[in-house]
C-alpha cells in the first residue's frame, strides 16, 4: 500500500479505520493477526467476545454502538466503513502530505521544522521510501484563513489525532527537524499513552531540552525578559499578516511571507522553553557538528532509564544539514529501525 493510499479514504472509505479495528479484532480473539476481509464469527467470535470487542471499538474511537453491529459488518473493511461514516473528519488531517514516490507500506510521520514547511521530507531517498510510507506534516497557519496553534499541546495533540485519523492507527514511528524534534517527542508520548507502546522517534538537529530560543547559545535561560520578547513578535508579525489579509493581499508574494512569520513567531513562543516529559521510547539523534555536542549532552541528560537512545554527530551546520547529508539520514533511519523490529521479534521469541 503506498502513501497515496494512506490519506485517500474517499477513494478507498473506512480503510484506514478497517486497520485499527484488524488490530481490535486481532487483540479480544487473541490471535496473532486478522485481515481486512476476514469474518469474525469464523474466526471464532461469540457474544461474550463481541461485546468486548464493540466496547474497545467504542472507547477507541469515541462513538457509541450496539453489539448486534456485528451482525452487519462482520469483517474489519466492513466495520471500518461504519466508523468512518460516523466519525468526523478530524480538521487537521488536511496538514498531512503524503512524499512523492513511496511504496512503502509502515506509515512513518515527519513533522516540520520551525518553517512549518514539509517541503523538507521531500529530500528522504528511495531506499527509505521503498519500505516507509513517510508523510510530511506541515504547519497549520501557513495557508489563507488559518490560524497557528498556540501551545506545545495543541500542537501535538491535533498532530496525533490526524496522523491517528489518516492512517487508521496510533503513530508508532514519528519525526521531526529542528523544532519538530520536540513536537515528534508529543505526538510519540500521545502514542505511548493511547497504546502502552513504545513510540520510535527520528529526531533530525532538534534544539535542546528547555531551549530558549531553539538553538544553543551561552545564556540559554528561559527568562521572562525573553517571553515578552519572543510575546512581542507573535504580536508584530500577526498584526502584518492580518493588516495584509484584510487589503486583499494575502495571496502575495508578502502575503506568503507574513504567514510563514507568523508561524515561526507562535511555534517559537510555543516551544521555547519547553522540557517534554520522558516515556518509555526508542530514540534516534542525528545531529549536526554545529549543535551537536550540546544536542546530545542535554538529550542523554533529559532521557531516563525508559528510553533508549542512539545518538549520530554529522558534519554540517543545521541551516544545511539534512541537504547536506541525504543519504547518511536515510541509512541511519533505516539502521535504527531495522534494529528496532529485530530486538522486539527476539523479545516476541523469547516469550
Amino acid at each position: 500500500m503506498n502513501v497515496q493510499q494512506w490519506v485517500r479514504p474517499a477513494a478507498l472509505p473506512g480503510d484506514g479505520p478497517a486497520h485499527a479495528i484488524a488490530g481490535i479484532f486481532a487483540a479480544e480473539l487473541q490471535i496473532p493477526t486478522v485481515q481486512l476481509d476476514d469474518n469474525f464469527f469464523d474466526l471464532g467470535g461469540d457474544s461474550l467476545t463481541a461485546e468486548t470487542l464493540v466496547l474497545a471499538v467504542q472507547k477507541r474511537f469515541g462513538v457509541k454502538l450496539q453489539t448486534s453491529v456485528l451482525l452487519g459488518a462482520q469483517t474489519p473493511r466492513e466495520f471500518g466503513r461504519l466508523i468512518a461514516a460516523l466519525v468526523p473528519v478530524h480538521p487537521a488531517r488536511q496538514l498531512i502530505v503524503p512524499v512523492s514516490g513511496n511504496v512503502g507500506h509502515e506509515p512513518i510521520a515527519m513533522i516540520h521544522g520551525i518553517s512549518g514547511s514539509a517541503l523538507f521530507a521531500n529530500r528522504f531517498g528511495k531506499r527509505l521510501k521503498q519500505k516507509y510510507a513517510v508523510m510530511a506534516v506541515r504547519g497549520m497557519g501557513l495557508e489563507p484563513g488559518e490560524t497557528p496553534y498556540s501551545s506545545m499541546a495543541e500542537f501535538s495533540s491535533n498532530y496525533f489525532e490526524a496522523l491517528t485519523s489518516v492512517t487508521g492507527q496510533h503513530p508508532d514511528i514519528v519525526g521531526g527537524i529542528c523544532a519538530g524534534g520536540l513536537l515528534a517527542i508529543e505526538v510519540g508520548r500521545l502514542s505511548h499513552e493511547a497504546t502502552g507502546k513504545r513510540p520510535a522517534l527520528v529526531l533530525i538537529d532538534p534544539p535542546s531540552p528547555g531551549s530558549a530560543w531553539l538553538k544553543p547559545m551561552p545564556d540559554d535561560r528561559m527568562t521572562e525578559s525573553r517571553r515578552r520578547q519572543i510575546a512581542r513578535k507573535v504580536t508584530y508579525w500577526r498584526l502584518l499578516r492580518d493588516g495584509l489579509s484584510a487589503l486583499g493581499l494575502g495571496q502575495t508574494r508578502l502575503g506568503r511571507h507574513l504567514r510563514r512569520k507568523a508561524f515561526k513567531s507562535a511555534l517559537l513562543q510555543a516551544a521555547a522553553g519547553f522540557v517534554p516529559s520522558s516515556y518509555p521510547c526508542d530514540i534516534l539523534i542525528l545531529a549536526s557538528s554545529e549543535w551537536g555536542a550540546t544536542t546530545v549532552a542535554q538529550y542523554k541528560g533529559w532521557a531516563s532509564d525508559m528510553a533508549t537512545m542512539k545518538t549520530v554527530v554529522m558534519p554540517g551546520a543545521h541551516e544545511k544539514f539534512r541537504a547536506a547529508n541525504m543519504d547518511a539520514i536515510d541509512a541511519e533511519i533505516i539502521a535504527f529501525l531495522a534494529a528496532r523490529d529485530t530486538a522486539a521479534r527476539d523479545v516476541q521469541h523469547q516469550q
